[in-house]
């Protein structure tokens, strides 16, 4: 007698015949849905009994049998990640190497076969599994119940279509938001419906991503789109969501209201921590985790604000994980082999965190957790040649670029990491204790931020105003951000130059001003711009306090250098004046955003200066400001952190009598 043959869900939902092909039906194949099969499809379902072979969601809005099995399972072995030089991985490579190759891909070939088996067949599951089990599927009845899914595939459709993306995971985000459908077109909205799909989706995220050395990225790609949707995929989505709800002021189909955009932005930051918690918590690193923890730390910079401790731990985690990869070694030396693409890929996560990294520690004036002195510095190549962009030395030092290279994210990351080594440098001065050799050192590091500047591609180097320029929005924000980053280069290496930060010199004034006017022309022209890599308010926060503190310094201090004439400081008042008022009306910020409280701070400051040249004759400044030269208390305040430009900045500025409000009565 032939054995019975259990039809897929969508046949027997649909009612339809099934030809039982594994692991993809004929007909679910035809339409490019999801085909998953029951464990136990004909064994009868126990009835309910108080000794819990029945497991309640919290809300108590369905059931699951003992029969289903959670996929959660913890790993026969623990992933032991990357293992250096210095541990005993090392030294038992010389005697049996077949044995030791580093890197994921060897690690699963090499599992004993049945670690491998708990991968793909269901065991029993212990009870912190189950939890993680009905945890994803009221996850998945939120968001059907709450969220249009056809409605959101076309806002992130429309967000790709203006040129955005996200950075890292930019080579899957516009198939991400195509092949989401797929999750939800197939799932049987039933008692059990959704916790069958949340376990083939949790199985899913489990199994390794293989590869060999002639894969391509679609057949990479393919472990985690269409039919195999993973949770990370799912993350990704919504880091997508979340992001175009910051560029897109309004969306009618999805919100009008700011508080509408702030709700969903707020419920896709939860959706993301809890994908990107479900796939921590197997102990299954791959390189599609890797991305997505590090698009939800840009997020929380979005949500949490850049200097919140939930931003600055998140990165931690990204570059504990990274390391865990080991993705600071010499890439292109990993054995096994692996594609070109994926060594790419690899370039491009370690160069994104390594110059985030340094970007935040300056932001915070903490230091860097990630050092070019314990790592392979190394960039991702030319998209569009599959050479190097930039060809660096192991100091993180580039004389040398494609002339043909486009404007990219890719070639934005490349930038920010070659500016992030020299950031790097500057801050090891700072921290430098060999005094005699400090101007020498600071010379080198100019020298070489003025040949990587010259090396550039001509098509990079903004000439002029931004607002002359006739690019596309997104080339137009990607020179204004090449252009400050290097600014801010030469900005960090003229303050190590002053005795006391409170008496700029001349030279960091010039720079000061330049950076100002940039960002200024960069906010007057917001609309016309698409995030290249850095948002706006990272552009103000980053790189236009700092320079309006040094320009406000130079101003109370007259230190207006040689050849400053009035008519050359009217340019940087009226820079700060739009600087001032485009902050006060809310175009950047508004109350309730993360970053609202140092910007504004900030903005009051500016406010209360330029309040003080209006309320008093020139000359009468003057002579107030002449009178305070011998005023080493108030300076004294701004000589505590040398790259501090937070709260405490513009606290001690606005302290200054000159800036006082006067009693109106």
């Amino acid at each position: 007698m032939a054995s019975r043959m259990a039809a897929c869900e969508g046949c027997r939902k649909s009612k339809l015949a099934c030809d039982h092909k594994q692991p993809i039906c004929t007909r679910c194949e035809a339409r490019a849905g999801l085909c998953k099969y029951r464990s136990s499809p004909f064994k009868r379902k126990a009835g309910s009994s108080p000794s819990g072979n029945q497991h309640t969601s919290s809300h108590g809005r369905y059931s699951v049998s003992s029969s289903i099995q959670a996929t959660a399972h913890s790993a026969a072995y623990p992933n032991p990640g990357y293992l250096g030089s210095s541990s005993h991985v090392a030294i038992f490579n010389q005697i049996s190497p077949d044995e030791y190759y580093r890197g994921e891909a060897s690690i699963t070939n090499h599992m004993p076969e049945a670690t491998r088996s708990d991968i793909m067949d269901l065991s029993d599951s212990p009870t912190e599994d189950n939890i993680l089990l009905r945890q994803t599927a009221e996850t998945l009845k939120l968001i059907l119940n709450t969220l249009d899914m056809a409605v959101m595939k076309e806002f992130v459709r429309f967000w790709l279509s203006t040129g955005a993306n996200l950075a890292l995971a930019e080579p899957f985000t516009k198939q991400c938001a195509t092949d989401i459908d797929l999750l939800f077109s197939s799932l049987c909205q039933e008692e059990n419906g959704y916790m069958l799909y949340t376990q083939h989706l949790l199985k899913n995220s489990r199994l390794p991503l293989n590869f060999d050395e002639d894969f391509d990225i679609s057949r990479f790609s393919a472990q985690f789109l269409g039919p195999n949707i993973r949770m990370e995929t799912l993350g990704l989505f919504f880091c997508a969501v979340c992001r175009a709800t910051i560029d897109l002021q309004y969306f009618p189909s999805l919100y009008a209201k700011e508080c509408d955009r702030m709700s969903l932005r707020r419920l896709s930051t939860k959706i993301i921590d809890f994908a990107l918690g479900s796939v921590l918590s197997l102990d299954t690193l791959n390189d599609l985790q890797l991305i997505l923890h590090y698009e939800s730390f840009i997020v929380h910079t979005h949500v949490d604000g850049d200097h919140s401790h939930h931003s600055w731990s998140r990165l931690g985690d990204v570059i504990s994980s990274m390391f865990a990869l080991g993705y600071h070694d010499n890439i292109e030396k990993t054995q096994p082999r692996i594609p070109p693409f994926l060594a790419d890929l690899r370039k491009t996560a370690y160069a994104t965190i390594y110059s985030a990294d340094k970007n935040v520690a300056v932001y915070l004036g903490r230091p860097p957790r990630m050092s070019k002195r314990f790592s392979y510095f190394q960039l991702p190549l030319n998209a569009t040649t599959s050479e190097s962009s930039a060809t660096p030395d192991q100091t993180g030092v580039c004389s040398q670029w494609d002339q043909h290279t486009k404007c990219s994210y890719r070639a934005e990351i490349c930038w920010s990491a070659l500016c992030a080594s020299l950031k790097e440098d500057i801050l090891e001065l700072l921290w430098s204790k060999e005094v005699a050799a400090y101007r020498e050192r600071a010379s080198d590091i100019q020298e070489n931020a003025e040949a990587q500047w010259s090396a550039l591609p001509s098509h990079f180097r903004l000439q002029g105003d931004l607002k002359e320029c006739t690019r596309d929005p997104f080339e137009r924000d990607f020179l204004a951000g090449i252009r400050l980053n290097h600014l801010h280069v030469l900005f960090l290496l003229r303050l190590l130059f002053l005795d006391v930060v409170a008496e700029p010199d001349a030279a960091i004034l010039h720079i000061s001003k330049q950076m100002l006017g940039l960002v200024v022309e960069v906010m007057l022209l917001r609309d016309q711009l698409i995030n290249s890599g850095t948002g706006l308010v990272w552009k103000v926060a980053h790189y236009g306090l700092p320079a309006a503190g040094i320009i406000l310094l130079s101003m109370l201090k007259q230190q207006y250098g040689p050849g400053t004439g009035k008519f050359y400081m009217s340019k940087a008042l009226l820079d700060l004046g739009i600087f001032v008022a485009q902050i006060r009306v809310g175009s950047i910020v508004r109350s309730g955003d993360p970053n609202y409280a140092l910007i504004h701070k900030a903005a009051q400051t500016v406010e209360r200066f330029l309040q003080s040249m209006n309320r008093e004759p020139v000359q009468t400044q003057t002579e107030n400001l002449c009178d305070l030269e011998g005023d080493g208390e108030w300076a004294a305040l701004f000589d505590q952190g040398v790259f501090d430009f937070e709260d405490a900045f513009w606290k001690n500025l606005g302290d200054h009598p000159l800036l006082m409000v006067p009693d109106s009565s």
